[in-house]
Order: C-alpha cells, then structure tokens, then sequence
C-alpha cells in the first residue's frame, strides 16, 4: 500500500513539474517556416513579402530632391497598409509646376525592401529604410551615383 502511495505521489509531482515548465525548444523549421508563411498571408497583401514587414514603411514622407532646372522638388509620398500611395511635387521656383498622383505600389520579388510605383508614379522605384525612403535607379532598383541627397524623411 505505501508503494502505491508513493507511485501516486511521484506521477502527481512528475505531472505538475510538466505541467508548469517551459516548452522544449527544439522546433522542426519546416514546421516553422510552413506556420509563419500561413500567417503572413492571411494577415498580409499577397504583393508584400514578409521581409517588408520588418520596418514600420507605412506613413508619410518629405523631403527637397534635387533638380537639375529648379531650386528643388518638394516630395511628399504617402504610403498606406492597403499599398496605394499618394505622391506630390512641387518645383520650386517655377510657377505652376505641381505634380500629384495616385496609385499602388508593389514590393519587388528580387528586392524586398524596394517598392515600384505604378504607372501614375512613373514606376519609380523606391528603398525602404528605417524611417526613410531614397529614389532608386528605375531598371535595378540600385542606388543612384550620385552625392546628391535623394532620400525622403518619415514625419513622426
């Protein structure tokens, strides 16, 4: 009788030791990798990799681009969650010269952190940096040669 108590008594402490430790840490990654994609994809465009999910991209952002016949270009582009933007230029010192559109964007297959502008926008290109975004060259969606500033700043 006393070993049956004491068989209780340890099968009871085993199962609430079990019970209150941490999970193992060992994880299958294909399991891993399957769980994350189904996640991503229902929360997210089918357009968006998930590497674009890992900067806040979503805002508003300005900035004086250079211009090769005016004092500069006021940029303004607006990046939404639904991936439309809404892009406004003003050059500077010549009258009349205001530039808007709208549209969507797409983030590039090869590039995750590079976002295409469609045809409303030219289908400029665009990198995503932490709360940034620089003008890119249109074809490879590399940075410009250039010492000039083409980078837009995120309002916060």
């Amino acid at each position: 009788m006393k070993t049956k108590i004491t068989l209780c008594a340890l099968a009871l402490s085993a199962f609430a030791l079990t019970a209150c430790s941490k999970p193992a840490d060992k994880v299958d990654p294909a399991a891993d990798a399957t769980t994350t994609t189904a996640t991503t994809t229902q929360n997210q465009p089918a357009s968006m990799p998930t590497s674009a999910n890992d900067l806040n991209w979503v805002g508003d952002y300005k900035g004086l681009l250079p211009c090769a016949d005016c004092e500069g270009i006021e940029t303004e582009l607006e990046l939404k969650a639904n991936n439309t933007y809404e892009l406004t230029e003003e050059y500077l010192g010549k009258q009349g010269n205001e530039f808007k559109a709208k549209g969507t964007f797409s983030f590039d297959a090869d590039q995750s952190n590079i976002i295409t502008l469609d045809e409303q926008g030219q289908k400029r290109k665009f990198f995503i940096g932490d709360n940034y975004i620089e003008l890119r060259e249109m074809q490879t969606g590399q940075a410009l040669d250039t010492k000039l500033n083409y980078k837009l700043m995120k309002e916060m």
